[in-house]
């Protein structure tokens, strides 16, 4: 599902039409944003008087709706000594509040009967319900109540610290886990893209109750609220409850902390690491430096990733799996963040395996960037095929739509429809691909990183050998 969420929220840079407006039911000023003609979609936005931006899209014959609250404060608001410090908000939004405590409001959630929870994000915290029409407005009351008047006990947030390190030990324990973090700590070093959302075990002992308070009281603030909703909806009535939810937060100033920005890449970037973990087979994460959520090329990176290892056909599970039985499964997918991108190779392999599946990775990779492994028509039209049909699956499930909805909000500033989406899937080109391959992978393959997790050492002569590989892709990406 994570990819069907990230091919839903790609939007186009048509802008929608603006026309002022106002809501009969609590009189705030708002903006109606009207689809473009060729749009289904039926999305209105209103702006609250203390910046809160709601967002709903009617969704006709479904008799459920999502919820999704997003908030724009993250692992990237962080001091570096800080680490988790987000992750650990999100946790201690639970612990209770004056009309609820901890107990109750998860009797409450269940009472509902539906879908209740939250994740953090790199970029953002995101609060969520799934629940049925006749209880949306029970859901808002809940999501309400916590996001504005959490107590965070002390003691709460002590466990919620001890349930946090659980959670980075079970992390620890978990190879593919552990490859693909190494390699963020390859691509982005110093950066808070580096770390993992969950925090180093060491600060998240440190953090406290106050350090909580401060980074809601710090971050929280209305301006960096979107409220989205989907399916079996009503503008009007969605922006009075969320009115109703969000009262008392006052509007700021609009000063907002610096967000830290990324460095500009450098020769630091990329590598080789490897951690030991007594398995039988060895995870692998290959990792290239790509782009920006936003940049305007990420259609044709989409397509450019899924033809080189998005499903069955796609060329790494051809030669990896079905021409030369090295991998169970391999797979090349996108991270996408406000400040950078990368595109990554990931498999599991045994320790033999190893070697030749990143070799005739990086060979599949080159060929396609030098035209050695030209693509053809029928290529680009069977990737096409299978990205535009998972962005249509995708806003088929009211989860990944209300989803869209505030992440394009959060990344644009306007919604863009699933059939604008497509269209834009199927202008891609052959050229567009090998702009995209030799602008942004030749550029970063000498800043290509990769991690390895299993029944390796970095002192492991296998280990030397794949350091040695990877020293000679990096002279051919400079």
């Amino acid at each position: 599902m994570k990819c069907f969420t990230q091919l839903s929220a790609i939007i186009l840079q048509k802008p929608f039409l603006h026309k002022a407006s106002q809501c009969s039911a609590c009189r705030l000023p708002f903006r109606c944003l009207t689809p473009l003609n060729n749009s289904t979609d039926s999305t209105i936005e209103s702006v609250l008087d203390n910046g809160v931006r709601v967002i709903s899209e009617h969704l006709p014959h479904t008799s459920s709706a999502g919820i999704s609250i997003l908030v724009e404060a993250g692992p990237q608001n962080e001091p570096d000594d800080k680490s988790g410090l987000a992750h650990l908000c999100e946790h201690s939004l639970f612990l209770g509040t004056p009309q609820r405590s901890s107990k109750v409001l998860a009797q409450d959630i269940d009472a509902a009967g539906g879908c209740f929870g939250a994740f953090t994000a790199p970029d953002y915290t995101c609060f969520y319900a799934h629940v049925m029409e006749d209880y949306v407005s029970y859901g808002f009351d809940l999501l309400g109540d916590i996001l504005v008047s959490s107590e965070y006990p002390e003691s709460g947030v002590e466990r919620e610290k001890d349930v946090i390190c659980q959670e980075i030990r079970g992390y620890k324990d978990q190879p593919d886990h552990v490859a693909l973090q190494l390699t963020k700590e390859l691509l982005w070093p110093n950066h808070p893209l580096s770390r993992s959302v969950t925090g180093r075990e060491s600060d998240v002992k440190k953090l406290g109750r106050e350090d909580v308070v401060d980074f809601i009281s710090q971050h929280y603030t209305p301006d960096r609220i979107i409220v989205g909703a989907a399916g079996a909806v009503d503008h009007e009535s969605i922006v009075e409850q969320v009115q109703d939810a969000f009262w008392t937060l006052k509007k700021t100033d609009g000063k907002r902390p610096e967000r830290t920005a990324l460095a500009p890449p450098t020769d630091t970037r990329g590598g080789c690491l490897a951690h030991y973990l007594p398995t039988t087979q060895v995870s692998f994460s290959i990792g290239l430096p790509t782009m920006a959520y936003n940049d305007p090329r990420r259609y044709a990176m989409f397509v450019l990733s899924n033809l080189f290892g998005g499903g069955m056909s796609s060329r790494l599970y051809q030669q990896l799996r079905e021409r030369n039985a090295l991998v169970y499964s391999v797979q090349s997918n996108l991270l996408s963040y406000q400040d950078d991108g990368a595109m990554i190779v990931s498999g599991t392999t045994s320790l033999e395996g190893l070697l030749p599946s990143i070799e005739i990775t990086l060979n599949q990779l080159v060929g396609l960037l030098v035209d050695g492994l030209p693509v053809s028509e029928e290529e680009l039209w069977k990737s096409k095929m299978q990205v535009r049909s998972q962005s249509r699956l995708a806003s088929d499930m009211i989860s990944n739509r209300v989803s869209s909805v505030v992440t394009q909000e959060f990344h644009f500033g306007h919604r863009i429809s699933s059939d604008q989406i497509v269209a834009q899937i199927d202008a891609v080109t052959i050229e567009d691909i090998q702009n995209v391959a030799k602008t942004l992978l030749c550029e970063g393959l000498h800043q290509l990183g990769i991690a390895v997790a299993g029944p390796i050492r970095s002192d492991d002569a296998a280990f030397n050998d794949l350091e040695s590989l990877i020293d000679k892709y990096h002279g051919a990406g400079q």
